[in-house]
């Protein structure tokens, strides 16, 4: 399959690290360079306010870390594994998952795809989630594709990196140094354009937060109104209607501002 972010390759060795990474999360309070835990996850989908009879879309899944979230959180008619959908750009992601999931097949819950078009119908889910992910993708594409299969009056769960953090977050200028040192993708959002961008095709902000410095991330430390400076960001939004432009002018950059000052 064309990998269309030349990074197929990388995410297909990523699947140890990543593991690795959110266990010592769940683990330990103090583990090094700590990403958000599996509690912070849970809450942010719980805020999603998602039905058991939502068809649910997982864009850049993984090893499915969302999915057993998604089975613990789902009330009322009972679980559907076919209303449960995980995308992701790595074949080898996906067999993990699959053998870390027994009820989730690929080719049936479970698909490959190129990084870039996600290959569903307009309209195709009530909920889509790409959690710590688009960071990694080229944005504006991605964010046409994501509202594009979203049905009107769904929800997407979305969060990245800001393009303008403060100058002494040294954790945000290094971890930034060392992603470029490892050929990790890495793409940051003008988040302000972003955001008026979405508000234009009438997206609506159910929940906002705003991480100033990147270790505030990890223990779920946030603003609610968005700063002019800051690192992290999460956002629950609605898609309130049809959308018709899924063209959206360049919001983001493979470097942050702050290097591009050097």
């Amino acid at each position: 399959m064309k990998d269309n972010t030349n990074n197929k390759e990388f995410w297909n060795n990523y699947v140890p690290y990543w593991e690795k990474k959110v266990g010592d999360a769940n683990q330990n309070d103090k583990a090094p360079d700590k990403t958000p835990d599996d509690l912070m996850l849970e809450e942010l989908f719980n805020a999603m306010n998602v039905s058991w009879n939502d068809k649910v879309l997982d864009y850049g899944c993984g090893f499915c870390r969302l999915y057993p979230i998604y089975q613990k959180n789902i009330a009322g008619g009972g679980i559907d594994k076919n209303l449960y959908c995980g995308l992701d750009i790595s074949e080898v992601m996906l067999e993990h998952a699959e053998l870390k999931h027994h009820d989730l097949k690929i080719g049936k819950n479970l698909f490959e795809f190129d990084g870039l078009h996600v290959p569903f119908d307009d309209s195709s889910f009530d909920q889509i989630i790409c959690f710590g992910v688009f960071d990694a993708v080229r944005q504006e594409n991605v964010l046409g594709e994501l509202l594009r299969v979203l049905k009107a009056g769904g929800k997407l769960l979305l969060s990245g990196k800001n393009d303008t953090y403060f100058s002494d977050d040294k954790d945000a200028y290094i971890a930034e140094v060392n992603a470029r040192k490892k050929g990790h993708p890495n793409f940051f959002t003008d988040v302000h354009r972003l955001r008026n961008e979405l508000l234009l095709r009438n997206v609506s902000f159910e929940e906002e937060r705003y991480y100033l410095y990147r270790k505030e991330f990890a223990i779920n430390k946030y603003d609610k109104t968005i700063p002019e400076t800051f690192y992290q960001w999460v956002w629950v939004m609605k898609k309130n209607e049809e959308i018709y432009n899924f063209e959206f002018p360049r919001f983001s950059d493979t470097f942050s501002k702050i290097v591009l000052k050097e």
